[in-house]
């Protein structure tokens, strides 16, 4: 079965067909979205970038004259500065998923959701990290994720919310001048999986001693307390010349200059363009990309130098990469935006609501600030290499996380039909499970319980927005010539507009892509 480009373009590139939206029309117009979109405003952080460093300063004013000696008064008085942020980061999951829904720049929003996966961080780590994982997506990745991938991959790595996840924060060298003084050693979180996650790929050919080296010239990155925004601090660097993978960084004073080079040496590594590119097929085509798919990509990786427009292009314009439709099965992100969008739900639906209701278990649904996940590296290793340390604010996060009452929750409400059906489907918004983010293939997202779950969401968002419109010309306006015959039948039997919406979106159709 083929599909025409306009129906591919919108499924298999973006988060499916808007009724009365036009839709890009293959390869050409797919990229010039990019462009486009550049210059679109963005919807989160809330406050715009600028305004989030002075909201977490702000914050930061607030938990400094809360902290008093007395433990049971210090709990009561940061209480509130708790709720207050957790109500921020609320407000942009809310606003994350308007964006992706309302843009018609499908293909760029894809893009977006899959670099914020591929250099995952997660916002349950502590508190402040609710403030930054929203700024690191629009200050970070979505400016950067159109041209060399050299650019993208420092303005992720050096973010403040990147270095707070991975505890690069805590990490100094054990020579320099804090090592020395305090007895504060490397923390190898980062270096590890700059290398397993970000570039090279498990299998690109280190050794723990090379995942060593690499913490090592990472040293100095760390975060300005005043501003909020990330800093080399030549304090923490370990001293030099420091030795990776056959080459030599820095000399007794170390600065960002040897972080930079060390990222610019692993971008041109033939491993990091074919990991890259595989892992880009794998998300948009299927999770056993063809191959000539994945060398044309690489070859433009190579010969543009790392290009990301140019990785791009040659994956649209590859036939393989528009055939075989319905491959891949739509993450739940990606199944509740297409949902949304092919009900054509207003604006006004995607707000924060101002309350709970008894469905909302938000609190309880998962650890306030888990460690990050051990790599295989890791676990090839030494365990406790990748132990993470908690700091006393992250266990009183933990404390006072338990201690939350139903009724009086610290987190605030989740639109149950966006930001809560995407935390119930299992890819709750900003909040991966571990630093390798959320996984891609079938047999994760299309399962006896997955399943059962979104037709329990296709019934509620149909029985709230199926009266105004046809489940018949919903099925031709939002699927097209994907729609399969037995599905048109089912539809048009269909008792009432709530049961034929809910069949649509259940449809194995509207599951796949």
């Amino acid at each position: 079965m083929s599909l025409s480009k306009p129906t591919m373009s919108a499924i298999r590139f973006g988060y499916g067909i808007r009724p009365g939206e036009e839709t890009a029309d293959g390869p050409d117009a797919l990229m010039a979205q990019l462009e486009k979109a550049a210059s679109a405003k963005l919807r989160f952080p809330a406050e715009g970038i600028e305004g989030r460093y002075a909201t977490m300063l702000e914050f930061n004013d607030r938990v400094r004259d809360a902290r008093v000696k007395d433990k049971e008064q210090r709990r009561k008085n940061l209480r509130p500065i708790r709720k207050d942020i957790f109500k921020v980061f609320g407000t942009d999951q809310h606003l994350r998923v308007a964006q992706s829904a309302f843009s018609p720049y499908g293909f760029h929003e894809r893009l977006a959701t899959f670099w914020v996966d591929h250099f995952s961080v997660s916002a349950r780590k502590q508190r402040m990290m609710n403030l930054l994982a929203p700024l690191y997506e629009a200050e970070a990745l979505r400016p950067n994720m159109a041209g060399p991938f050299e650019k993208l991959l420092s303005a992720a790595i050096r973010h403040p919310a990147m270095l707070t996840y991975l505890d690069q924060i805590k990490s100094s060298g054990p020579n320099s001048r804090r090592g020395k003084r305090a007895g504060k050693g490397l923390n190898e979180n980062l270096g590890r999986e700059l290398l397993e996650l970000h570039t090279l790929g498990v299998d690109g050919g280190y050794t723990q001693e090379d995942v060593r080296n690499a913490a090592l010239v990472l040293t100095g990155l760390s975060i300005e307390k005043d501003s909020g925004e990330s800093d080399f601090k030549p304090q923490l660097a370990e001293p030099g010349p420091l030795t990776f993978m056959g080459k030599s960084y820095g000399s007794k004073k170390r600065s960002v200059d040897d972080v930079n080079a060390m990222l610019a040496d692993l971008v041109v590594m033939p491993q990091t363009g074919k990991y890259i590119c595989r892992k880009l097929a794998i998300h948009f085509v299927s999770d056993k990309p063809p191959q000539p798919l994945i060398d044309a990509m690489v070859a433009a990786w190579t010969s543009s130098g790392g290009n990301l427009m140019d990785v791009y292009a040659a994956m649209l314009k590859h036939p393989a990469a528009w055939d075989n439709p319905g491959e891949k099965a739509r993450q739940p992100y990606d199944y509740v935006v297409a949902g949304l969008r092919a009900l054509d739900v207003p604006e006004k639906a995607f707000a924060m609501p101002d309350r709970h209701d008894d469905e909302d278990d938000d609190d309880e649904a998962a650890p306030a600030n888990p460690a990050p996940a051990m790599s295989a590296m890791a676990k090839k290793s030494d365990p406790k290499m990748a132990a993470t340390e908690m700091t006393e604010e992250e266990r009183e996060d933990m404390v006072e996380e338990k201690k939350a009452k139903k009724g009086n929750k610290l987190h605030p409400p989740l639109n149950r039909i966006t930001v809560g059906a995407m935390k119930k489907l299992g890819q709750p918004v900003w909040e991966p499970n571990s630093p390798a983010g959320f996984d891609e293939g079938f047999d994760a997202w299309i399962s006896s319980s997955q399943i059962t779950g979104r037709i329990e969401w296709a019934q509620r968002v149909s029985g709230r927005f199926a009266g105004r419109l046809d489940p018949d010309a919903m099925l031709k306006a939002t699927l097209r010539d994907a729609a399969r015959d037995d599905t048109i039948t089912v539809v048009r039997q269909a008792p009432n507009r709530t049961a034929g919406m809910s069949l649509v979106l259940a449809s194995p159709e509207f599951n796949r892509r």
